[in-house]
């Protein structure tokens, strides 16, 4: 039994071993193998480039070539030469296929993409043609207005057509103001100062203007400005002339704004009915609107823009929230403006250019009776009390605004010293 016992020990610890011997004999590779599956299952981490540092070798012994045959075998040297430089002429050398750029549509060169740029085009040119036109149309519009009625105003006035600029005085020169607008001085007529006439065309050289001239249209019109010497004329303003211009003068003009009311009973004094009337006093209405003026004015009712009489005249009203400082300077006007695109003959031009003349006249020789002429000095009396009243509050405003700007930067003054001995003086110098 104890030999059984032990040999059974030794078949335990012997045959194990045994076993891995014969193993490891049948397979010679099996530990390559187990390094092999443990460096695949391992991720791989990615390889950085190593800088190569070339180590520099001592000088070789030169050897004569000529002890050799040359038997058509490369040293190592010429290999690796001759290699590098095949690379470099394959990189080189080799042609590259060429890339065509997808062009987008918008830019490729077709007449439609250039609507915009041809519609401009198109606009400039009729622009450009549209003033060419226009501006000739305007100039002989005025040049046959001023030839039609030139023989009149050289009747009346010594010069016609002043330039201005000349020592001697020459007439028959017309001012071209711009594109629309032409003037015409004259002057040398007893007790006139001075006439202005102004002829204001359609804007016929704008094509926007054009444009808006089929929704709004406008008329070519000669505007006529008689100023005359002092005291030629008494203390009387008076408007007349189609409804639409006569309220708009009214309203923008200081001294029909200042003195005229508008009367209602036009047909009393035999005008048209599409006339307004704006009067200070009815005595100058009766004195001045007589039946061959009336007649005249129903003939040209559409010719005729408005009247304009004053011996206040100071221009337009001063824009809302402002007023003059000053009691402006008067002078006396007759105004008359006349629509030439209706009176287009020379008949009719100069019919109403004798009119023009007649109601001068007729102004100067008026003479008011004592109580219109006492009640028209009260009224321009009144209107200068009232004006330096105004003013004069105006300037006690100012000045109180000033005293009180002047009292802020001495307190302000005081208020930025340090030195309590300056701040003394300071205040003992304000309150003094």
């Amino acid at each position: 039994m104890g030999l059984i016992k032990f040999g059974f020990l030794v078949l335990l610890v012997v045959g194990p071993i045994l076993v891995r011997g014969g193993n490891v004999e049948d397979n010679e590779f099996a530990e390559f193998e187990d390094e092999e599956e443990i460096i695949v299952e391992q991720p791989r981490e990615p390889q950085k480039k190593q800088e190569v540092k070339v180590e520099e070798k001592p000088p070789a012994k030169k050897v004569d070539d000529s002890d050799f045959e040359d038997y058509g075998v490369e040293t190592e040297e010429e290999f690796e030469v001759g290699g590098q430089g095949k690379k470099e002429e394959e990189g080189q050398g080799a042609p590259q296929p060429l890339k065509f750029a997808d062009v987008p549509a918008h830019f490729r060169s077709n007449w439609a993409s250039y609507q915009v740029e041809a519609i401009i085009l198109v606009i400039i040119v009729l622009y450009l043609v549209n003033y060419m036109i226009g501006r000739n149309v305007n100039q002989t519009i005025a040049t046959n207005w001023f030839e039609n009625n030139r023989e009149i105003l050289e009747t009346q006035f010594a010069l016609v057509g002043d330039d201005g600029l000349s020592e001697e005085a020459k007439g028959g020169h017309m001012q071209r103001d711009t594109d629309c607008s032409f003037t015409i001085w004259c002057s040398g007529r007893s007790a006139v100062n001075h006439m202005q006439v102004q002829i204001r065309t359609v804007k016929r050289q704008d094509f926007a203007s054009r444009v808006m001239a089929l929704f709004s249209p406008a008329n070519d019109r000669v505007i006529f400005k008689v100023e005359l010497d002092d005291g030629e004329i008494d203390p009387f303003v008076l408007l007349f002339g189609q409804k639409k211009s006569t309220i708009k003068q009214a309203k923008e003009m200081l001294d029909l704004s200042t003195f005229t009311q508008e009367k209602k009973n036009i047909v009393t004094f035999n005008l048209p009915n599409s006339f307004a009337l704006f009067a200070d006093q009815s005595e100058t209405i009766y004195a001045m609107l007589e039946p061959g003026v009336a007649n005249i004015l129903r003939k040209h009712e559409k010719a005729v823009e408005f009247f304009h009489i004053s011996d206040q005249f100071s221009g337009p009203k001063p824009p809302e929230g402002e007023t003059y400082t000053r009691l402006p300077q008067t002078n006396s006007v007759i105004i008359f403006s006349v629509n030439i695109s209706v009176c287009d003959t020379a008949e009719s031009q100069n019919e109403l250019l004798q009119l023009l003349f007649y109601v001068l006249e007729k102004a100067r020789k008026l003479r008011l009776s004592k109580e219109a002429k006492a009640k028209a000095d009260r009224k321009r009396k009144d209107y200068e009390e009232a004006f330096l009243r105004t003013t004069h509050q105006m300037r006690q405003e100012a000045a109180q605004a000033r005293r009180e700007e002047k009292t802020r930067e001495r307190k302000q003054r005081l208020l930025e010293e340090e030195d309590p001995e300056k701040q003394r003086r300071l205040e003992a110098f304000f309150i003094r």
